[in-house]
């Protein structure tokens, strides 16, 4: 049975800032099945401000989308400030959105297509956890780890709804936090997210598949429409904080974006986070479709969007073509026409 969207915020978008944007569209494409749903070139005051890197930031955006209606990944390239790569000694339980999960139909197609790319899983073979076989792969454009989940009665969740003819299911965005607690009270408490008591995400022995085999943790799994945040506070390995000049452009995981049901939704949040001492760090546009940029207590970005269905097109929701682009016209069959002019 799939999953129904209540009425918390959903889980919309993920940020992902890559060193390589042509080989991380192709990798999407080529492995998963996601689809083309438009790019943007950003620069000046207002991409600084949001972000925080100054007013003569500039990047490449490119948004993709799988299956689901109104979900995506954001895809950024920074050139000003350049780019850095992430840390060589990085972990998954390292502070921030740390890895992210999706549902596959066919988990041995995706492997087979992985490997003419180039691209190993972090583990020598799937992993058998309840619902279906569950691997991972380090994207070598954005280093997060990326789970590959296959698809089957048990599914946790349920089947993902379909919009299209898409392979991919975008599940969950995982966050590490220092306070489980402290994180319930920001992702429940402010975001209005729904705590999944009972769903059981990521049974014991799933912290192998991004190489924390034998890891201490205790987790929660909250509902974001027919997605899922899971939080995590590990205590064996000890989350470390993000450097002091840490930056969202920085390579890795960014932020995950959250879709408002309706306008007065979109506004009870941000009441919400301003009781909680939790001020945008830009002041939300006014106007229909509007978004806000909110930083938890630990310093990890959330955005949060309204976008009625006019919309759609314009904040890359809507899949626009398949990698390769197919060409516009049909091939011609034969040659031009004899000139007759004469």
């Amino acid at each position: 049975m799939s999953p129904a969207a209540g009425r918390e915020p959903a889980l919309a978008q993920l940020g992902l800032c890559t060193v390589d944007m042509a080989a991380t569209i192709r990798l999407y494409s080529e492995a998963f099945g996601f689809a083309d749903a438009g790019a943007h070139v950003f620069w000046g005051s207002y991409l600084g401000r949001i972000q925080g890197l100054g007013e003569d930031a500039t990047c490449t955006l490119w948004w993709m989308v799988g299956r689901q209606a109104r979900v995506q990944l954001e895809l950024f390239n920074h050139v000003q400030p350049p780019q850095r790569p992430q840390p060589d000694d990085w972990r998954p339980s390292d502070l921030g959105w740390v890895r992210w999960g999706i549902a596959l139909p066919d988990l041995d197609d995706a492997l087979a297509r992985l490997r003419r790319l180039g691209v190993d899983p972090a583990t020598p073979a799937p992993l058998e956890l309840e619902g279906g076989r569950r691997i991972c792969i380090r994207d070598p454009g954005t280093r997060v780890y990326l789970e590959l989940m296959e698809e089957g009665p048990g599914f946790p969740g349920g089947i993902r709804p379909r919009q299209n003819s898409l392979a991919p299911a975008i599940v969950y965005a995982a966050v590490s936090v220092a306070d489980l607690e402290h994180a319930l009270a920001h992702y429940v408490g402010v975001l209005g997210l729904r705590r999944e008591e009972d769903l059981v995400l990521h049974p014991p022995g799933s912290e192998a598949l991004w190489g924390l085999d034998g890891a201490r943790c205790r987790s929660a799994v909250l509902r974001a429409g027919d997605g899922y945040v899971e939080l995590v506070q590990y205590e064996d390995p000890a989350p470390r904080p993000r450097p002091a000049d840490h930056r969202l452009s920085d390579q890795g995981f960014m932020n995950a974006g959250f879709l408002a049901t309706d306008r007065a939704q979109f506004e009870a949040i941000i009441a919400r986070a301003a009781a909680a001492g939790i001020e945008p760090n830009l002041e939300p546009p006014d106007r229909v479709n509007t978004e806000a940029y909110l930083v938890d207590g630990e310093g990890i970005l959330s955005e949060l969007m309204l976008v009625p269905r006019e919309f759609e097109g314009e904040y890359g929701f809507l899949a626009r073509t398949r990698f390769p682009p197919a060409p516009p016209w049909p091939a011609p069959r034969v040659g031009p026409a004899a000139d007759l002019s004469g």
